[in-house]
């Protein structure tokens, strides 16, 4: 039976840009895919009105749900509330699910013996007040959107000497007062609610900031595979290191090395291993909820220890191209189509 892949999105644009994703679908024998935003699903009638790429061409069609779905959308606002209403509805599959915002997903992370002692103390701000007592007790916080993504609009806070050192990435360092903090955390919680985190040093020798992201993608036997490991250096002056602004993958068990020795990198470097495949199965058995890939985000401090940043469900793939190369970061993408035609596979 051939059947069309759904393809849920925060924003099409042009259709003609899901043109690999129609590739590695039809690789999986499906019959073509169905892209689509939140807003273009009719709960009520069952059906989506999207775009369709079958038979080489693409066209504007209503049709009901497919038998599987992809969510590949990073969403904001009003958006967010209608994608996780999307994926609750009955008989309308996905290859994963949500695992909501990041306080949600540190609340979840505690309930680990194992994650518990690799986890920052991380706090939803409630208001003003509430984040100038968190700068107090730990000196330097990271403010992050609950619901933010790829480093954007991530503010680092410091106090010194009865004044706040403000940083955000490529912007100079500004100096306030706690009347300007104030301002600045009003102005963050009328866009978006915001955690805050204690900052930790993870520079390296050079002053640089690193991180380490643990790539785990589902095989189409339904068992997680570690596919990849790099840390990811930042652009000098950064304070984070996503590599979609310019920063830089290297393999991650030589680079550890180099900071802390060999005995001491290559301890890091298992554990690294260790706490990434051990996070998939942990996650899915505690939401209760299929997922099909993660992102794991851990970094050393200039003392040599180990801590769990954040997961993400929609991991950014450039660390498997600028490390491993062209094919390996293809296959990396295709992986989530073989899942799922397994998935499909298994419903026939």
């Amino acid at each position: 039976m051939s059947d069309i892949l759904g393809i849920m999105t925060h924003r099409i644009g042009h259709a003609g840009s899901f043109a690999r994703h129609a590739k590695s679908a039809l690789a999986e024998k499906f019959s073509g895919i169905l892209v689509y935003t939140p807003k273009d699903v009719n709960l009520t009638t069952r059906r989506i009105t999207g775009y369709v790429y079958k038979g080489g061409t693409w066209s504007r069609q209503t049709m009901p749900f497919p038998r599987m779905n992809m969510d590949i959308g990073f969403y904001k606002g009003s958006q967010v509330a209608r994608a996780t209403l999307v994926k609750k509805a009955p008989s309308f599959p996905f290859t994963g699910y949500g695992i909501g915002n990041k306080i949600r997903i540190q609340n979840h992370l505690l309930t680990s013996p194992v994650l518990k002692p690799y986890l920052l103390p991380t706090e939803l701000v409630k208001d003003s007040s509430s984040f100038l007592a968190f700068v107090k007790k730990y000196n330097s916080v990271m403010l992050k959107p609950i619901n933010g993504w790829g480093g954007r609009d991530i503010v680092r806070v410091t106090l010194e000497q009865g004044q706040y050192k403000v940083q955000k990435n490529s912007e100079q360092t500004r100096l306030t007062s706690a009347v300007g903090i104030r301002s600045l955390i009003r102005r963050a919680l009328s866009k978006e609610r915001q955690i805050m985190q204690q900052w930790i040093d993870i520079r390296n020798k050079q002053g640089i900031i690193y991180d380490i992201r643990a790539l785990m993608l589902k095989k189409s036997e339904g068992n997680w595979e570690t596919t990849g490991i790099a840390v990811r250096e930042a652009q000098r002056g950064r304070i984070t290191s996503n590599l979609k602004s310019g920063g830089h993958a290297f393999e991650a068990s030589s680079y550890l090395k180099k900071e802390f020795g060999d005995e001491k990198g290559e301890a890091l470097a298992k554990s690294v291993r260790e706490l990434a495949e051990y996070i998939p199965t942990f996650t899915e058995k505690s939401y209760g909820a299929r997922l099909c890939e993660l992102g794991i985000d851990l970094a050393v401090d200039v003392h040599g220890k180990l801590w769990l940043l954040e997961i993400n469900i929609k991991p950014g793939k450039k660390i498997m191209r600028q490390l491993y190369g062209l094919k390996a970061w293809e296959q990396c993408l295709h992986t989530h189509f073989q899942y799922a035609r397994s998935l499909l596979s298994k419903t026939q």
